[in-house]
């Protein structure tokens, strides 16, 4: 009898263990309120990159600021794609880090088509800079914010 106990205590400890792991949270889903401060925290901060390239100082500080705001909007997409939404939040997440990522590209795009074409060129006629990427990340922030994530929309600067 005692040989027997000696089996079935480690297995049932095993299940025990895989029970409570199974039950404690979903399987490494971020927490609603963890999800929602990742979201704003990578809209600011992409926010914040594309307000610093309107403070430029030169053609090549503008360059720069692109090249910088580009990297950010990437680092924030592979960041929110790092973390696992609750489920509620999975389809948006996806097409916000595609986004954002389409936004980075259109960045860093226009960066080197400026400095391929020449500075004076490129801008001739130009009365700012829009891109697709842009407002289909802010589709995707009113879409979450129908669903109670308060985040404001990426601004125009």
């Amino acid at each position: 009898m005692a040989k027997r106990w000696n089996l079935v205590l480690p297995v049932a400890a095993a299940i025990l263990v895989a029970l409570s792991v199974g039950c404690a949270g979903g399987g490494d889903s971020s927490s609603t309120e963890d999800y929602k401060a990742s979201v704003v925290d990578a809209r600011d901060r992409v926010d914040s990159a594309l307000a610093g390239i309107t403070q430029a100082e030169s053609e090549q500080d503008f360059l720069d600021r692109l090249d910088q705001a580009g990297a950010i909007a990437k680092d924030a997409a592979d960041e929110l794609d790092d973390t696992k939404p609750p489920s509620e939040f999975a389809d948006e997440t996806t097409r916000l880090t595609r986004h954002l990522r389409e936004l980075a590209a259109s960045l860093e795009g226009t960066a080197d088509q400026a400095r391929d074409l020449g500075f004076d060129q490129f801008l001739a006629g130009a009365s700012g800079l829009n891109f697709d990427s842009w407002d289909k990340v802010n589709a995707v922030f009113a879409d979450l914010r129908r669903q109670g994530v308060e985040v404001e929309p990426l601004a125009r600067h």
